[in-house]
Protein backbone atom coordinates (compact mmCIF):
# COMPACT_ATOMS: atom_id res chain seq x y z
CA UNK A 1 0.00 0.00 0.00
CA UNK A 2 1.15 3.37 -1.10
CA UNK A 3 0.88 5.67 2.01
CA UNK A 4 0.20 9.03 0.15
CA UNK A 5 1.13 11.34 2.32
CA UNK A 6 4.87 10.39 2.63
CA UNK A 7 5.36 10.93 -1.26
CA UNK A 8 4.70 13.35 -3.77
CA UNK A 9 2.90 11.15 -6.58
CA UNK A 10 -0.63 10.31 -5.36
CA UNK A 11 -2.46 7.25 -6.22
CA UNK A 12 -6.47 7.81 -5.76
CA UNK A 13 -8.62 4.62 -6.09
CA UNK A 14 -12.37 5.52 -6.72
CA UNK A 15 -14.70 3.33 -6.25
CA UNK A 16 -18.45 2.86 -5.28
CA UNK A 17 -20.39 0.29 -3.34
CA UNK A 18 -23.04 -0.35 -6.30
CA UNK A 19 -23.22 0.73 -9.63
CA UNK A 20 -25.28 4.29 -11.15
CA UNK A 21 -23.88 6.32 -8.56
CA UNK A 22 -21.65 8.43 -10.97
CA UNK A 23 -17.98 7.26 -10.02
CA UNK A 24 -16.92 7.38 -13.77
CA UNK A 25 -17.99 10.42 -14.45
CA UNK A 26 -16.48 12.04 -11.18
CA UNK A 27 -13.64 9.73 -12.13
CA UNK A 28 -12.59 11.75 -15.82
CA UNK A 29 -14.06 15.31 -14.13
CA UNK A 30 -11.77 15.20 -10.66
CA UNK A 31 -8.95 14.11 -12.89
CA UNK A 32 -9.62 16.91 -15.81
CA UNK A 33 -9.52 19.31 -12.87
CA UNK A 34 -6.08 18.34 -11.14
CA UNK A 35 -4.37 18.53 -14.37
CA UNK A 36 -6.61 22.07 -14.98
CA UNK A 37 -4.68 22.75 -11.54
CA UNK A 38 -1.23 22.06 -13.18
CA UNK A 39 -0.40 18.34 -12.33
CA UNK A 40 0.72 15.77 -14.78
CA UNK A 41 -2.44 13.55 -14.41
CA UNK A 42 -3.29 10.01 -15.27
CA UNK A 43 -7.01 8.75 -15.41
CA UNK A 44 -6.72 4.79 -15.32
CA UNK A 45 -10.14 2.79 -15.96
CA UNK A 46 -9.84 -0.40 -13.90
CA UNK A 47 -13.25 -1.03 -14.24
CA UNK A 48 -12.27 -3.97 -15.96
CA UNK A 49 -15.24 -6.03 -17.29
CA UNK A 50 -17.44 -2.15 -17.74
CA UNK A 51 -14.66 -0.05 -19.14
CA UNK A 52 -16.34 3.29 -20.19
CA UNK A 53 -13.76 5.98 -18.58
CA UNK A 54 -12.96 6.45 -22.44
CA UNK A 55 -16.91 7.76 -22.96
CA UNK A 56 -16.19 10.67 -20.66
CA UNK A 57 -13.26 11.84 -21.95
CA UNK A 58 -14.53 11.85 -25.31
CA UNK A 59 -12.07 9.27 -26.71
CA UNK A 60 -13.20 6.20 -29.07
CA UNK A 61 -12.68 2.64 -27.73
CA UNK A 62 -9.91 1.24 -30.10
CA UNK A 63 -6.62 1.83 -28.71
CA UNK A 64 -4.76 -0.81 -26.16
CA UNK A 65 -5.46 -1.22 -22.96
CA UNK A 66 -5.01 -2.70 -19.34
CA UNK A 67 -6.91 -5.56 -21.08
CA UNK A 68 -4.36 -6.03 -23.89
CA UNK A 69 -1.52 -5.74 -21.04
CA UNK A 70 -2.71 -8.85 -19.55
CA UNK A 71 -3.03 -11.08 -22.91
CA UNK A 72 0.58 -9.63 -23.72
CA UNK A 73 3.46 -9.88 -21.31
CA UNK A 74 5.60 -7.69 -23.54
CA UNK A 75 3.73 -4.82 -23.04
CA UNK A 76 3.96 -1.77 -20.26
CA UNK A 77 1.76 0.63 -18.62
CA UNK A 78 4.05 3.16 -20.58
CA UNK A 79 2.62 1.88 -23.95
CA UNK A 80 -0.77 2.35 -22.94
CA UNK A 81 -0.52 5.69 -22.44
CA UNK A 82 -2.77 8.25 -24.61
CA UNK A 83 -2.65 11.83 -24.69
CA UNK A 84 -6.13 13.63 -24.26
CA UNK A 85 -6.95 17.05 -25.64
CA UNK A 86 -6.91 18.75 -22.22
CA UNK A 87 -3.61 19.49 -20.79
CA UNK A 88 -1.55 17.85 -18.96
CA UNK A 89 -3.67 14.53 -18.73
CA UNK A 90 -3.29 11.00 -19.58
CA UNK A 91 -5.53 8.11 -19.89
CA UNK A 92 -4.96 4.58 -19.88
CA UNK A 93 -7.93 2.29 -21.52
CA UNK A 94 -9.28 -0.50 -19.20
CA UNK A 95 -10.64 -3.89 -20.89
CA UNK A 96 -11.59 -2.47 -24.22
CA UNK A 97 -13.95 -5.22 -24.80
CA UNK A 98 -11.28 -7.82 -23.66
CA UNK A 99 -13.83 -10.54 -22.29
CA UNK A 100 -13.30 -12.08 -18.77
CA UNK A 101 -11.30 -9.77 -17.36
CA UNK A 102 -14.41 -9.29 -14.73
CA UNK A 103 -12.66 -11.80 -12.58
CA UNK A 104 -8.82 -11.76 -12.62
CA UNK A 105 -6.47 -13.58 -10.41
CA UNK A 106 -4.27 -12.24 -8.23
CA UNK A 107 -0.97 -12.35 -10.08
CA UNK A 108 -2.75 -10.58 -12.67
CA UNK A 109 -3.84 -7.61 -9.95
CA UNK A 110 -0.65 -8.35 -8.85
CA UNK A 111 1.60 -6.76 -12.41
CA UNK A 112 -1.15 -4.39 -12.90
CA UNK A 113 -0.33 -2.73 -9.54
CA UNK A 114 3.46 -2.96 -10.13
CA UNK A 115 2.54 -1.40 -13.31
CA UNK A 116 1.22 1.53 -11.86
CA UNK A 117 3.86 2.42 -9.28
CA UNK A 118 6.32 2.56 -12.48
CA UNK A 119 4.34 5.31 -13.88
CA UNK A 120 5.66 9.14 -13.58
CA UNK A 121 2.73 11.38 -12.59
CA UNK A 122 1.39 13.79 -10.13
CA UNK A 123 -1.82 11.96 -9.59
CA UNK A 124 -2.56 9.28 -10.71
CA UNK A 125 -6.86 8.30 -10.87
CA UNK A 126 -7.86 4.84 -10.62
CA UNK A 127 -11.75 4.57 -11.76
CA UNK A 128 -12.67 0.83 -10.37
CA UNK A 129 -15.82 -1.20 -10.63
CA UNK A 130 -18.62 -1.07 -8.11
CA UNK A 131 -19.39 -3.60 -5.64
CA UNK A 132 -16.98 -5.58 -3.77
CA UNK A 133 -14.84 -8.26 -5.77
CA UNK A 134 -11.50 -8.87 -4.78
CA UNK A 135 -10.42 -7.32 -7.64
CA UNK A 136 -12.19 -3.73 -6.77
CA UNK A 137 -10.73 -4.18 -2.93
CA UNK A 138 -7.50 -4.79 -3.78
CA UNK A 139 -7.16 -1.95 -6.19
CA UNK A 140 -8.65 0.23 -3.64
CA UNK A 141 -5.98 -1.06 -1.47
CA UNK A 142 -3.28 0.14 -3.81
CA UNK A 143 -3.14 3.28 -1.65
CA UNK A 144 -4.83 4.49 1.86
CA UNK A 145 -6.73 7.73 0.08
CA UNK A 146 -9.42 6.17 -1.71
CA UNK A 147 -12.52 7.42 -2.48
CA UNK A 148 -15.93 5.93 -2.38
CA UNK A 149 -18.71 7.64 -4.07
CA UNK A 150 -22.28 7.19 -2.91
CA UNK A 151 -25.73 8.41 -3.10
CA UNK A 152 -28.06 9.55 -0.47
CA UNK A 153 -30.18 6.61 -1.34
CA UNK A 154 -30.66 4.49 1.27
CA UNK A 155 -29.74 1.68 -0.87
CA UNK A 156 -26.43 3.60 -1.75
CA UNK A 157 -25.74 4.08 1.73
CA UNK A 158 -26.11 0.68 2.59
CA UNK A 159 -23.41 -0.67 -0.11
CA UNK A 160 -21.23 1.96 0.84
CA UNK A 161 -20.86 0.56 4.27
CA UNK A 162 -21.06 -2.47 3.20
CA UNK A 163 -17.94 -1.91 0.82
CA UNK A 164 -15.72 -0.43 3.62
CA UNK A 165 -16.95 -3.44 6.07
CA UNK A 166 -15.37 -6.02 2.99
CA UNK A 167 -12.38 -3.46 2.78
CA UNK A 168 -11.46 -3.73 6.11
CA UNK A 169 -11.65 -7.60 6.45
CA UNK A 170 -9.37 -7.92 3.13
CA UNK A 171 -7.01 -5.66 4.18
CA UNK A 172 -6.32 -7.30 7.75
CA UNK A 173 -6.69 -10.78 6.32
CA UNK A 174 -3.95 -9.68 3.46
CA UNK A 175 -1.82 -7.68 6.90
CA UNK A 176 -1.66 -10.71 9.15
CA UNK A 177 -0.96 -13.33 6.25
CA UNK A 178 1.87 -14.31 8.43
CA UNK A 179 0.82 -15.72 11.12
CA UNK A 180 -1.17 -19.20 11.06
CA UNK A 181 -3.38 -18.71 13.83
CA UNK A 182 -4.28 -15.45 13.27
CA UNK A 183 -4.88 -16.19 9.27
CA UNK A 184 -7.10 -19.11 10.64
CA UNK A 185 -9.13 -16.83 12.60
CA UNK A 186 -9.59 -14.20 10.14
CA UNK A 187 -10.42 -17.28 7.80
CA UNK A 188 -13.13 -18.39 9.80
CA UNK A 189 -15.37 -14.96 10.00
CA UNK A 190 -15.92 -15.27 6.04
CA UNK A 191 -17.90 -18.69 7.29
CA UNK A 192 -20.15 -16.53 9.48
CA UNK A 193 -23.79 -16.60 7.26
CA UNK A 194 -26.48 -16.09 10.09
CA UNK A 195 -27.12 -12.29 9.84
CA UNK A 196 -25.24 -10.23 11.82
CA UNK A 197 -23.03 -12.58 13.21
CA UNK A 198 -19.99 -11.13 12.22
CA UNK A 199 -18.26 -9.68 14.76
CA UNK A 200 -17.13 -5.73 14.78
CA UNK A 201 -13.27 -4.72 14.59
CA UNK A 202 -13.05 -3.91 17.75
CA UNK A 203 -14.83 -7.65 18.95
CA UNK A 204 -11.80 -8.71 16.31
CA UNK A 205 -9.24 -6.81 18.35
CA UNK A 206 -10.14 -8.15 21.18
CA UNK A 207 -10.12 -11.85 20.02
CA UNK A 208 -6.64 -11.19 18.47
CA UNK A 209 -5.26 -9.73 21.11
CA UNK A 210 -5.44 -13.31 23.06
CA UNK A 211 -4.07 -14.81 20.28
CA UNK A 212 -1.18 -12.80 19.90
CA UNK A 213 -0.71 -8.83 21.35
CA UNK A 214 1.73 -8.11 18.73
CA UNK A 215 -0.52 -8.82 15.72
CA UNK A 216 -3.29 -7.09 17.23
CA UNK A 217 -1.79 -4.00 17.83
CA UNK A 218 -0.31 -4.46 14.28
CA UNK A 219 -4.10 -4.71 12.76
CA UNK A 220 -4.64 -1.20 14.89
CA UNK A 221 -1.50 0.30 13.72
CA UNK A 222 -2.64 -0.92 9.91
CA UNK A 223 -6.17 0.00 10.39
CA UNK A 224 -4.76 3.98 11.16
CA UNK A 225 -3.01 4.02 8.09
CA UNK A 226 -6.41 4.26 6.28
CA UNK A 227 -7.67 7.75 5.68
CA UNK A 228 -10.51 7.10 3.04
CA UNK A 229 -12.47 9.64 1.53
CA UNK A 230 -16.55 9.98 0.95
CA UNK A 231 -18.36 11.92 -1.92
CA UNK A 232 -21.87 12.31 -1.81
CA UNK A 233 -23.63 12.65 -5.08
CA UNK A 234 -26.97 13.18 -7.00
CA UNK A 235 -27.71 15.45 -3.69
CA UNK A 236 -30.97 17.37 -3.28
CA UNK A 237 -30.57 19.35 0.00
CA UNK A 238 -27.50 20.02 2.18
CA UNK A 239 -28.91 18.01 4.51
CA UNK A 240 -27.88 14.94 2.25
CA UNK A 241 -24.42 14.91 4.29
CA UNK A 242 -26.46 13.12 7.19
CA UNK A 243 -26.71 10.15 5.02
CA UNK A 244 -22.61 10.12 4.71
CA UNK A 245 -22.60 10.80 8.73
CA UNK A 246 -24.62 7.48 8.95
CA UNK A 247 -21.50 6.12 6.84
CA UNK A 248 -19.10 7.50 9.23
CA UNK A 249 -20.34 7.00 12.71
CA UNK A 250 -21.09 2.61 11.38
CA UNK A 251 -17.23 2.61 10.08
CA UNK A 252 -15.99 4.45 13.41
CA UNK A 253 -17.95 2.36 15.83
CA UNK A 254 -17.73 -1.45 13.85
CA UNK A 255 -14.77 -1.16 11.71
CA UNK A 256 -12.11 1.17 13.84
CA UNK A 257 -11.61 3.29 10.54
CA UNK A 258 -12.39 7.08 10.49
CA UNK A 259 -12.78 8.88 7.17
CA UNK A 260 -13.74 12.21 5.68
CA UNK A 261 -16.48 13.95 3.43
CA UNK A 262 -14.51 15.45 0.90
CA UNK A 263 -17.23 17.09 -0.99
CA UNK A 264 -20.95 16.71 -2.21
CA UNK A 265 -22.20 17.20 -5.44
CA UNK A 266 -25.57 18.31 -6.52
CA UNK A 267 -27.35 16.55 -8.83
CA UNK A 268 -27.21 18.39 -12.00
CA UNK A 269 -29.44 17.16 -15.71
CA UNK A 270 -26.77 19.04 -17.90
CA UNK A 271 -24.33 15.60 -16.03
CA UNK A 272 -26.20 13.28 -18.65
CA UNK A 273 -25.98 15.56 -21.62
CA UNK A 274 -22.06 15.95 -21.03
CA UNK A 275 -21.94 12.19 -21.18
CA UNK A 276 -23.78 11.96 -24.12
CA UNK A 277 -21.74 14.45 -26.00
CA UNK A 278 -18.21 12.38 -24.82
CA UNK A 279 -17.33 15.53 -23.06
CA UNK A 280 -16.47 15.96 -19.24
CA UNK A 281 -18.57 18.38 -17.28
CA UNK A 282 -16.13 20.89 -16.50
CA UNK A 283 -15.65 21.54 -20.22
CA UNK A 284 -19.94 21.08 -21.25
CA UNK A 285 -20.93 22.94 -18.72
CA UNK A 286 -18.02 24.92 -16.60
CA UNK A 287 -20.21 27.24 -14.35
CA UNK A 288 -22.46 24.25 -13.80
CA UNK A 289 -23.15 23.92 -10.18
CA UNK A 290 -21.97 20.82 -9.91
CA UNK A 291 -18.70 21.42 -11.99
CA UNK A 292 -17.47 23.94 -9.37
CA UNK A 293 -18.38 21.92 -6.84
CA UNK A 294 -16.22 18.98 -8.51
CA UNK A 295 -13.27 22.04 -8.68
CA UNK A 296 -13.68 22.03 -5.04
CA UNK A 297 -12.88 19.01 -4.23
CA UNK A 298 -9.84 19.18 -6.64
CA UNK A 299 -8.83 21.99 -4.87
CA UNK A 300 -8.78 20.04 -0.96
CA UNK A 301 -6.47 17.43 -2.99
CA UNK A 302 -4.15 19.94 -4.39
CA UNK A 303 -4.18 22.25 -1.33
CA UNK A 304 -2.63 19.67 0.92
CA UNK A 305 0.76 18.74 -0.24
CA UNK A 306 0.42 15.68 2.71
CA UNK A 307 -3.18 14.62 0.98
CA UNK A 308 -5.08 12.67 2.34
CA UNK A 309 -3.79 14.00 5.84
CA UNK A 310 -5.73 17.64 6.12
CA UNK A 311 -4.09 20.44 7.66
CA UNK A 312 -7.16 22.72 8.27
CA UNK A 313 -9.24 21.28 11.43
CA UNK A 314 -12.68 22.27 9.65
CA UNK A 315 -11.29 19.05 7.41
CA UNK A 316 -10.99 16.44 10.38
CA UNK A 317 -13.54 14.07 11.14
CA UNK A 318 -17.01 14.97 11.69
CA UNK A 319 -16.04 18.20 11.01
CA UNK A 320 -15.66 18.12 7.47
CA UNK A 321 -18.86 17.22 7.08
CA UNK A 322 -20.51 20.30 8.74
CA UNK A 323 -18.23 21.81 6.28
CA UNK A 324 -19.75 20.21 3.74
CA UNK A 325 -22.66 20.60 4.54
CA UNK A 326 -22.03 24.72 5.12
CA UNK A 327 -20.60 24.99 1.52
CA UNK A 328 -23.37 23.10 -0.26
CA UNK A 329 -26.09 24.95 1.52
CA UNK A 330 -24.50 28.33 -0.31
CA UNK A 331 -24.44 26.36 -3.23
CA UNK A 332 -27.98 25.53 -3.34
CA UNK A 333 -28.68 29.13 -2.20
CA UNK A 334 -26.67 30.43 -5.32
CA UNK A 335 -28.14 27.84 -7.86
CA UNK A 336 -31.89 28.83 -6.52
CA UNK A 337 -30.75 32.90 -7.25
CA UNK A 338 -29.23 31.70 -10.72
CA UNK A 339 -32.79 30.02 -11.38
CA UNK A 340 -34.55 32.87 -10.69
CA UNK A 341 -35.91 34.91 -13.80
CA UNK A 342 -35.03 38.32 -14.24
CA UNK A 343 -37.70 40.53 -12.94
CA UNK A 344 -37.00 42.95 -16.18
CA UNK A 345 -37.12 39.51 -18.44
CA UNK A 346 -40.37 38.31 -16.03
CA UNK A 347 -41.89 41.89 -17.05
CA UNK A 348 -41.26 41.36 -20.71
CA UNK A 349 -42.83 37.77 -21.15
CA UNK A 350 -45.67 39.50 -19.31
CA UNK A 351 -46.57 41.98 -21.58
CA UNK A 352 -46.07 39.85 -24.58
CA UNK A 353 -48.52 37.40 -23.14
CA UNK A 354 -50.86 40.17 -22.33
CA UNK A 355 -50.43 41.31 -26.27
CA UNK A 356 -51.35 38.24 -27.76
CA UNK A 357 -54.45 37.85 -25.38
CA UNK A 358 -55.74 41.25 -26.91
CA UNK A 359 -54.63 40.28 -30.12
CA UNK A 360 -56.93 37.08 -29.45
CA UNK A 361 -59.88 38.71 -28.14
CA UNK A 362 -59.82 41.09 -31.35
CA UNK A 363 -60.16 38.19 -33.35
CA UNK A 364 -62.80 36.48 -31.27
CA UNK A 365 -64.18 40.23 -31.72
CA UNK A 366 -64.03 40.03 -35.73
CA UNK A 367 -65.10 36.43 -36.08
CA UNK A 368 -68.31 36.98 -33.87
CA UNK A 369 -69.66 39.89 -35.91
CA UNK A 370 -69.13 38.24 -38.94
CA UNK A 371 -71.24 35.35 -37.60
CA UNK A 372 -74.27 37.57 -36.59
Amino acid sequence: MVICENVDRKIIPIASGKGGVGKTVLAANLALALADGGRKTIAVDLDLGGSNLHTCLGIKNINPGVGNLLADKSLRFKDLLLRTRYHNLMFVPGDVLVPGLSEIIHVQRKRIVKQLLSIDADYLILDLGSGTSDAVLDFFLVSNCGILVTTPQPTAVTNAYGFFKNLVFRFLRRALSGNKKVSEYLISLGSERAPQSSPTVPQILSRLNKIDKGKAQAAQDYLSMLHPKLVINFSHSPDDTDAGLKIRDLCKKNLNIDMECIGLIGHNGAVDKSVADRVPLLRFEPDSVAALQIGRIAGRILSEPGFPLCTSEASFGKKSFDLVREESHQDFLNKSKADMPDVNDLMQVIEGQKRQIDDLRGTVRILTLRNM
